[in-house]
């Protein structure tokens, strides 16, 4: 470029160095304009794609769809992205195929209306929340298994009672049942029975849900139920470390769209933490109530705080001030990352009196244009 730029040579500049892709596409599909990045991501020249079809950069299984795309587009051309509510990817060169986003922009051109695609590849990003959901059931799982010794407290009381059902049991039954107190007390005892069941298949109940995989679809769900559930899982370790339970959940709380194991991920993320800040015992308090259009939840401990200098970094992947072998250092990261995503926000504080305070807000219908 010689002399002065003129504003158009700014424009091809700015076009060609830009961090999306761009390409320009007549009315018949032809690609008659792409930048540098085009080049990058498909791995073509943009001389091997200037004059060819559009759909030379469509896998062959999504050319029927973006074909229908693109006329329902030329019948009345916006600025929107395309293909809104499924996947997209785009085929390189090499045959491998690249989830994409793509935004349509119309153009009136003295050769008839044209489209401005913008492309970007979202492969990044697709990787970074296939870790970050690993990450969430990694560190769930390890949670459960902290919780070990409360949850075979929590299984082991109800089969203590189940052996001693049985053996009365027996003694009934080797008496005949002849009589109609022997029968009433074998169905006393078979209800009881019955009762035990149900306490330890509750507290499977509660361990599947947590162990359940981040990616499981959202659904309507009881942000006070996964609280409680929480607690109960806790119980055992409270009442070994002396920590009194006390809770206030707004009873008249609407149900959440969220993802279920996540949000009890968060719950059992933060009660735990709460635990283990106070192994001497302590009070844990954990309030819910209606904010607005959010579910808010508090939880509070009588440990020794945070300390100011960490406020900032207790979200960080990895970073933990606890003894070695005691925490993985990514519980709280997980857990800010499932808040976000559920289009909430969270934050830690110390309270006047010691100890500290996480809250966190969820939105009750869920993440602001959500779908799923």
């Amino acid at each position: 470029m010689s002399g002065a730029a003129t504003d158009r040579d700014l424009l091809e500049v700015a076009f060609d160095l830009a961090p999306a892709g761009m390409l320009v596409v007549d009315a018949a599909g032809a690609i008659l304009l792409v930048n540098r990045e085009i080049e990058r991501m498909f791995g073509y020249t943009r001389d091997e794609l200037i004059g060819r079809p559009v759909d030379l950069l469509v896998p062959a299984g999504m050319r029927a769809p973006h074909a229908e795309d693109r006329q329902r587009y030329q019948s009345a051309p916006s600025s929107r992205p395309m293909g809104a509510g499924r996947d997209l990817f785009g085929l390189r060169r090499d045959g491998s195929e690249i989830p994409v986003e793509i935004g349509l922009n119309p153009i009136q051109a003295d050769r008839g209306p044209l489209v401005l695609g913008t492309v970007v590849d979202i492969s990044a990003r697709r990787e970074r929340k296939a870790l970050e959901a690993q990450l969430s059931h990694s560190e769930r799982l390890a949670s459960i298994g902290m919780l070990a010794a409360g949850v075979g407290h929590e299984i082991n009381n109800p089969l203590a009672s189940l052996m001693a059902i049985v053996e009365s049991l027996g003694r009934l039954l080797q008496r005949g049942l002849n009589s109609d107190a022997d029968r009433a007390e074998a169905l006393e005892t078979v209800q009881l029975a019955e009762r035990e069941v149900t306490r330890c298949r509750e507290t499977t109940d509660k361990l599947v849900l947590l162990a359940q995989p981040y990616s499981v679809a959202p659904n309507w769900m009881d942000l006070n139920r996964a609280v409680v559930d929480t607690a109960s899982l806790l119980r055992h370790q409270m009442n070994k470390q002396g920590i009194e339970w006390r809770s206030e959940l707004e009873t008249t709380l609407p149900p959440l769209w969220a993802r279920e194991s996540g949000v009890r991920g968060v719950c059992l993320n933060l009660m735990m933490n709460a635990v283990q800040a106070m192994p001497e015992g302590g009070t844990l308090r954990v309030v819910t109530r209606r904010s607005g259009a959010f579910a808010e939840m508090w939880v509070e401990d009588t440990g020794p705080g945070i300390p100011p200098e960490h406020l900032d970094r207790i979200w960080e992947p990895f970073f933990t001030t606890k003894p070695a072998g005691q925490g993985t250092g990514l519980g709280l990261f997980v857990t800010q990352s499932i808040v976000v995503r559920n289009g909430g926000t969270i934050r830690a504080e110390n309270l006047p009196g010691g100890g500290a305070r996480i809250v966190f807000c969820l939105p009750f219908e869920g993440p602001k244009g959500s779908t799923t």
